[in-house]
């Protein structure tokens, strides 16, 4: 019987070992990879990390909370594309109506205050009016709760950097956060920015015959100054005047001019600020403030001034 059994056994042996041979995973599991199979192990090691990265970066959903005062959420968030300050559109019904919800409270309770904060990425462009990118997205969320009957005195807007190993490739998922406190008594930033700012020009300079422009870090802290400015005071108005030096005919250098101050007229109405609270004038080369007989001179005259009003 043994002389029987023997050789079987033998054979079985030899197979489960060429088995083995061909596929050690099979006997192992998918967990346990063969002597020298590093690649394998590597991936196995991976997936772990690259599941909790991609949890860390996956869209949340909204929620606003003032304690046990008020609550909303909403499955989808506020998202804004990659350098851009505006938000994606349109909001899903349950965010807008979370935010409605939210404006509401706020109305029924002027006491309390909103602090919107806007999350950037370091690697993005700020082509806004604003410091930074988050300050201009929280801006931007501000308007929508102003246009739901919201004061903005009970609106404040800040900007925070996205922290440091998180990254985003196309989409700034949850681009806002928000947070709730008692009203702030704004008078001495105010009385501030009113001794700093009232009916003194802030001059963006242009390219000659061109009507682009580019803000300094300072200009873009007082255009949001001016703005808070606005926000908080009632008969507030900002006055955006173009001029140019003397070159050309004076018919052209008007249109010019004016084209130039409308151009940053609408650049401030795309940051959220309110058209009727602008005015635009083009003065051609009629109020210099330096001599055109020089470049540096001519450079001067080539200017928009936005005055606070």
């Amino acid at each position: 019987m043994n002389r029987i059994w023997l050789p079987l056994l033998l054979l079985l042996l030899w197979i489960l070992a060429f088995l083995f041979w061909l596929c050690p995973k099979c006997f192992f599991g998918a967990g346990i990879a063969a002597a020298g199979d590093e690649d394998d192990k590597t991936e196995i090691v991976k997936q772990p990390v690259k599941k909790a990265i991609a949890a860390a970066l996956a869209p949340l959903g909204l929620s606003i909370a003032d304690g046990s005062s008020f609550t909303t959420k909403a499955a989808k968030n506020i998202d804004f594309n990659r350098s851009s300050f505006t938000h994606l559109t349109p909001l899903s019904a349950e965010v807008n109506g979370s935010l409605e919800k939210t404006a509401e409270y706020l109305k029924a309770n002027p006491e309390r205050s909103l602090t919107i904060t806007g999350v950037y990425g370091k690697d993005e462009k700020n082509s806004s009016a604003f410091e930074n990118l988050g300050i201009a997205r929280a801006n931007n969320i501000k308007q929508v709760l102003t246009k739901m009957g919201v004061s903005a005195s009970q609106l404040a807007t800040a900007g925070t950097l996205l922290g440091a190993g998180y990254t985003f490739k196309d989409v700034m998922y949850n681009g806002v956060n928000f947070s709730f406190d008692k009203a702030a008594d704004f008078s001495g930033r105010l009385a501030a920015i009113k001794s700093r700012l009232l009916g003194k020009p802030l001059t963006l300079y242009f390219p000659s015959g061109k009507q682009e422009v580019n803000l300094s870090a300072q200009q873009r802290k007082d255009f949001s100054d001016m703005v808070f400015y606005l926000d908080n005071v009632a008969k507030s108005s900002l006055e955006v005047s173009g001029h140019t030096d003397n070159v050309g005919n004076a018919a052209g250098n008007k249109r010019l001019s004016r084209k130039r101050a409308e151009f940053v007229r609408d650049y401030l109405v795309g940051n959220g600020l309110s058209r009727n609270r602008l005015s635009a004038n083009g003065f051609g080369p009629d109020k210099p403030i330096a001599s055109n007989d020089t470049d540096d001179g001519k450079a001067k005259n080539r200017r928009v001034e936005v005055t606070l009003r």
